[in-house]
């Protein structure tokens, strides 16, 4: 009778879905995967800031690129050096001993550059009437070009050029040529050498080329020695002051001279008269 009643209550639960419904209720609980996506998103964004530490890195490099800009050059005395050109025979045609100066003074720099001869390189060749000197260095280079005269027997620089690539203090990186093409510039004798303690050769466009304890022979050079200097209008003796004391004391002699003489007559015109 019992057994009748259990299966009664059993086949009466099936009929009304009581024993269905709470059966399939565990497994509708939702599922634990929404647990990882979310952990996960907050991981993605701490990597961003990364990439942009590195960006400044970038700028350190720039500076390194200006250091190829030539500075002024100290201010240093300037050095005597020794320029020397020999023809294909070995003989020596230019001898330049010189302390080379460039100055600029214009509206857009003013500043001074100084050749140092042991940074200098020099090159040039000779014929019988004409030869050249370049002096080169790292920021440009100097050249003369002799001329000899064989019915005047003068020997002359025909003409003086310049190139110069420089940034002075108060003036940006800039580039200055120049050329001064005078009819005789250091005129001399044939075999003689030109000789100036400071001479100035102006370029033009407010440059000008100072050469100090100047000396240059171009031609005829004998033992690979200087010849008899002849020497610029600055270094010759200057007479004109002896000339004008000695005229000065020739006047003062001759009045002196008259005035005795004059004395004396009227002197000799008294005894006379008594």
């Amino acid at each position: 009778k019992s057994s009748h009643s259990l299966s009664a209550s059993l086949s009466s639960a099936l009929t009304s879905g009581e024993y269905s419904s709470a059966y399939m209720a565990p497994s509708l609980k939702p599922a634990p995967s929404p647990k990882t996506t979310t952990t996960h998103s907050p991981n993605t964004t701490t990597h961003s800031p990364n990439t942009t530490t590195h960006s400044p890195n970038t700028t350190t490099t720039t500076p390194s690129t200006t250091t190829s800009i030539p500075m002024p050059t100290p201010s240093t005395n300037m050095t005597t050096g020794n320029y020397n050109i020999s023809d294909g025979k070995g003989t020596l045609c230019i001898m330049v001993v010189a302390a080379i100066r460039i100055r600029v003074n214009t509206s857009e720099a003013n500043g001074t550059f100084i050749v140092q001869p042991s940074k200098t390189n020099v090159k040039g060749n000779c014929s019988e009437e004409e030869a050249s000197l370049m002096i080169s260095f790292n920021e440009g280079d100097i050249s003369l070009q002799f001329q000899k005269n064989k019915e005047t027997k003068k020997v002359y620089v025909k003409y003086v050029q310049y190139n110069l690539t420089y940034a002075f203090k108060t003036g940006a990186l800039r580039n200055y040529t120049g050329t001064n093409k005078s009819l005789e510039l250091f005129s001399v004798d044939s075999g003689y050498s030109y000789s100036c303690k400071d001479e100035t050769v102006f370029m033009g466009s407010g440059v000008s080329l100072d050469l100090t304890q100047y000396r240059v022979q171009a031609f005829d050079i004998k033992n690979k020695n200087f010849g008899p200097p002849e020497l610029c209008k600055a270094d010759q003796p200057d007479y004109r002051v002896p000339i004008a004391v000695g005229v000065i004391l020739i006047i003062l002699i001759i009045i002196v001279v008259i005035a005795y003489l004059i004395s004396r007559k009227r002197r000799t015109d008294g005894y006379q008269s008594l």
